[in-house]
């Protein structure tokens, strides 16, 4: 999309190249609202052609930053992601398929190809409702941040329920953790993502969901996450505690139903509701939670 010449400013903004965090925030400490910092740049680019926001006098490229597209495991499993990785690198790595397949299957939920070759993993997260973030709060992800002189790691869930992120800091690196769930028999994960229409569409509903049973199918880990639209992502941590020790039957079924529709702070559009969001969002965690019960056996469900 293009932008009218009646909305292109006469003068373009100035892109600024920084080779270091620090640099890229006494530029931005420099100008604050009059600059704006910048990875892939997918999700603001359709704001300013749109005229949700106004483009700004300078862009701040994170892009010659090397520490930020990195992407390793620690000793402990951990992973180290770094926000400016693209999605398609991302799901092109053998360590995130290995690992953290749950996000590279959401990944191959965002837009089309030519998108995923620009936009970053830390865009999708910086913007609060992106697609990613259900998947990554399930996997108890936490963001690291800085304000150019030190750095601070807070879980992802604390970190989105701020009101506001503050523009005077920058994200410098999703961990994963060690998703290995001790003493699990089974471990089964899902993302499902509903739009308006079959592909390269804005979501509706986001969820996920990871679940590690004993055998005897007893849930010793639950987390499920609900998004999309204008929604910020959540987890749903009372309805998570009241799983945990709990068989998964048909009547934990019928509670987690109940709990991710009256849970979920949905919000609404011109296209859908909010109480569409919520029933929908609940039919796609429970049935996704039946599948797991069928194949433990539940409801004297056939082996296959």
């Amino acid at each position: 999309m293009s932008v009218p010449l009646y909305q292109v400013p006469e003068q373009q903004p100035s892109v600024w190249q920084p080779t270091s965090v620090e640099e890229a925030m006494h530029l931005k400490h420099k100008w604050g609202d009059k600059a704006v910092l910048i990875s892939g740049g997918t999700w603001l680019r359709t704001r300013w052609e749109n005229g949700v926001s106004p483009l700004p006098q300078h862009l701040i490229s994170l892009a010659r930053i090397q520490a930020l597209s990195g992407l390793a495991m620690d000793a402990g499993g951990q992973i180290h992601i770094g926000p400016s990785l693209r999605l398609a690198d991302l799901m092109d790595s053998e360590l995130m398929q290995m690992k953290c397949a749950l996000l590279v299957k959401a990944c191959a939920e965002i837009a089309a190809p030519s998108v995923r070759n620009l936009a970053s993993i830390g865009g999708n997260v910086v913007t609060r409702t992106g697609d990613l973030i259900a998947a990554l709060l399930v996997m108890d992800a936490q963001v690291v941040c800085s304000d150019g002189t030190a750095e601070y790691t807070l879980p992802l869930a604390k970190w989105l329920d701020a009101p506001t992120q503050p523009t005077s800091e920058v994200m410098t690196g999703i961990k994963v953790p060690n998703t290995d769930i001790e003493d699990a028999e089974s471990t089964f994960e899902f993302y499902l993502k509903v739009g308006r229409r079959e592909a390269f569409t804005p979501s509706v509903v986001t969820v996920a969901g990871r679940l590690g049973l004993a055998p005897d199918q007893t849930i010793l880990s639950i987390a499920l996450a609900a998004g999309g639209g204008s929604a910020v992502p959540a987890r749903f941590a009372d309805l998570e505690a009241a799983a945990i020790g709990r068989p998964l039957s048909k009547d934990l079924l019928q509670l987690l139903h109940t709990g991710v529709s009256e849970g979920f702070q949905a919000v609404p559009d011109d296209y859908a509701g909010v109480a569409y969001r919520k029933q929908t969002a609940a039919n796609l965690i429970v049935s996704e939670c039946y599948k797991v019960w069928r194949k433990g056996g539940g409801a004297n469900a056939p082996k296959s």
